[in-house]
């Protein structure tokens, strides 16, 4: 009966953690997105010292997320948006026009890693 309830605390302790992880990845990447938006309606606006900040608070959310590998195992997707922010970053502080399709990309990439999280029978299989 002990290790009935030992195997089933573990599993319970994973399957929480796993939704915990689905969760924690999945809100930092739609605030990543939003981000976007905001970076795109600051460059509208002139405001260069608001798409910097929010340059920089959407690349420290990704990065923060990034180092804890456990929530990001598709490390293609990783690089691409890390290096699409650092774009996005140095596109604001010069104030460049490219800042608008780098946002778009970034925004795709980023529907593409939460495409990527879903739970699907395949990835529980």
């Amino acid at each position: 009966m002990g290790r009935i309830t030992a195997c089933a605390a573990i599993v319970i302790a994973m399957v929480a953690f796993a939704l915990y992880g689905y969760n924690y990845s999945g809100t930092c990447a739609r605030r990543i997105y939003l981000a976007a938006d905001e970076i795109t309606q600051a460059v509208d606006e002139n405001d260069t010292a608001k798409a910097i900040e929010k340059a920089d608070l959407a690349e420290q959310l990704w990065r923060k997320m990034s180092q804890h590998t456990i929530f990001v195992e598709d490390t293609e997707c990783d690089n691409e948006i890390a290096m699409s922010l650092a774009r996005i970053k140095v596109f604001a502080e010069n104030g460049e026009d490219d800042i608008y399709s780098e946002c778009a990309v970034l925004k795709r990439l980023i529907e593409l890693y939460i495409t990527r999280q879903q739970i699907t029978p395949a990835s529980v299989f």
